[in-house]
């Protein structure tokens, strides 16, 4: 009688806790009792067999292969094995006169035809699983298309059964909501927003704290804006968001700069902003003594260099030129109420105008997908560009959103503009590094040292706010302000007193409708640069 190992293989929890095992077992047993062995010990692993690296099958050859038991009963030959690697050890058992018996098939593998035969079967097993991982594949990207996220729910939402739209927890959801906002202050990292959410009750999918890679994953994944990514592909989901598009953006620009300060041997405030205004190539940051210093490294080229504090003062004063009066924001504010009653007609042309951006924006990805197909950019490029455009074409839903549902206000949102620029130089010092930048790129469209001064090249409808004295003196500018940039140029850094002249009543209500004009740019700016103006401040003459 042959001492023997016996080896049960079960894929699954339900096989598990099912028939299978006990099955396997008690079917072995028989085998060894009509065939003069016996099972000396059960191995019983719960793992596939698609892939290498079973523990206890490893532990098991290792065992047989020092002689420990005679041979092996394992139930089928895709119990035994499912991939060719494992297939070829148990062969090379055989090969070493290491009984090798399957009580299933019954073959006497020590012939040419029952080997075989049992080699056939192997390779019809190993192609079984392969045609089975590519039909599940094909099953998960097909629901992913349809917009739907086929794996467990992230925290925070709810799972509803196969197929089914994952909904918002009402309890997890809104504290998800809250880990958001409190990362958004910069005032919690990682490790103290983990502590702050377990007191809150913030729990992970097995009911305990959620770590800080947990926090980190949360806080990166687009599943919350309503896209889901998956292995660098881009899907919309038909799930309902649970933070707006703008909070997700500047968490992503919060998680940025923390993670540039780390990796950066510098991450100066205007590196990759600034150009020389001679040659137009980036000027690089260094610091020396304490200082950071913007070179131009052009050579021959007659800049030369200039400070960061230089820059940013220039860049405060600015500031200022877009910075309102009390008065005038009174005679805004009293406007606007006046202008309730056409409320509605505005909002009509509000609406029009966001869904021909989003149309704008579907008809850019149609067609970087057709340069995809045409193999003229790369796959990380196309899916980059492609999940770019689905954050913008969700922003721009919310804002439809909004003006569907009757919260979006044309005149709320002049309203809150103008109330940003009561205090923009508040806003910027106390916003962190790179919101400082992100607020530079969307009140600029160009920065350009030339000499020791400094260029600002303004988008709309900041250029407006800023000239507003000299716009509204010239009647024919006013039909332009919609597409139009300038140029403030800097040159003498003793210029903290820069400040547009105010304005009387009726150059109010032309600013007025200037903003009504520019309503688009308010949210969402607009960068194209164009030249129908280029007017030097007077703060440079």
């Amino acid at each position: 009688m042959k001492n023997v190992y016996g080896y049960i293989r079960i894929s699954d929890k339900k096989q598990e806790e099912g028939v299978s095992l006990q099955e396997q077992k008690r079917i072995l047993k028989e085998y060894a009792k009509s065939n003069n062995l016996k099972i000396i010990h059960f191995y019983e692993e719960k793992k596939t067999a698609a892939k290498r690296g079973r523990p206890l099958f490893n532990e098991m050859m290792k065992n047989l292969i020092e002689k420990k038991a005679n041979g092996v009963v394992i139930h089928k030959i895709d119990r035994g094995s499912r991939n060719l690697h494992d297939w070829a050890d148990i062969g090379d058992l055989i090969d070493n006169n290491i009984s090798v018996f399957f009580a299933h098939e019954n073959l006497n593998l020590s012939e040419r035809g029952g080997r075989l035969s049992a080699d056939i079967q192997a390779v019809m097993a190993s192609d079984y699983v392969r045609n089975l991982r590519q039909e599940a594949i094909k099953g998960l990207y097909g629901r992913l298309k349809q917009g739907l996220y086929p794996w467990a729910a992230p925290i925070g939402y709810l799972n509803n059964g196969k197929g089914e739209v994952k909904t918002i927890c009402p309890i997890q959801g809104k504290l998800v909501k809250q880990l958001f906002k409190l990362y958004t202050t910069a005032d919690y990292n990682v490790r103290t927003l983990s502590e702050e959410m377990q007191k809150r009750g913030l729990v992970n999918t097995k009911g305990g704290r959620v770590c800080k890679n947990g926090i980190t994953k949360i806080l990166k994944n687009p599943f919350y804006i309503g896209i889901m990514k998956v292995k660098g592909q881009t899907f919309e989901g038909n799930h309902k968001p649970l933070v707006t598009t703008q909070i997700f953006k500047k968490t992503q620009l919060i998680i940025k700069e923390r993670q540039n300060t780390k990796g950066l041997k510098h991450n100066y405030l205007f590196r990759r902003l600034l150009r020389c205004e001679e040659c137009k190539y980036v000027m690089s940051g260094e610091k020396q003594k304490g200082t950071v210093y913007y070179r131009c490294q052009t050579k021959g080229c007659p800049t030369k260099s200039i400070r960061e504090d230089t820059i940013e003062h220039y860049v405060k004063n600015m500031l200022k030129t877009i910075s309102l009066r009390k008065e005038e924001l009174e005679s805004l504010f009293e406007i606007i109420s006046k202008q309730k009653e056409h409320e509605f007609a505005i909002e009509q042309k509000r609406l029009q105008s966001l869904e021909f951006q989003k149309n704008s924006l579907v008809s850019k990805e149609k067609k970087l997908l057709d340069t995809y197909l045409e193999n003229l950019i790369e796959r990380d490029e196309f899916e980059q560009r492609k999940s770019d455009l689905l954050i913008k074409i969700h922003e721009l839903d919310e804002n439809i959103n909004e003006v569907k549902a009757g919260n979006d206000g044309i005149l709320s949102k002049i309203k809150d503009f103008l109330e940003l620029s009561n205090e923009p130089l508040k806003l910027y010092n106390s916003a962190v590094l790179e919101e400082k930048r992100e607020m530079l790129k969307n009140i600029t469209s160009n920065l350009t040292a030339k000499g020791k001064g400094v260029v600002f090249s303004m988008l709309s409808p900041y250029y407006e706010l800023a000239n507003r004295d000299i716009l509204l003196k010239c009647p024919h500018l006013r039909d332009t302000s919609r597409t139009m940039t300038s140029q403030i140029i800097y040159t003498d850094k003793n210029t903290s007193g820069i400040q547009p002249k105010p304005l009387n009543k009726e150059q109010t209500e032309q600013f007025f409708n200037i903003l009504l004009g520019n309503i688009s740019t308010l949210n969402v700016h607009n960068h194209t640069q164009n030249n129908a103006i280029s007017k030097d401040h007077p703060s440079s003459q």
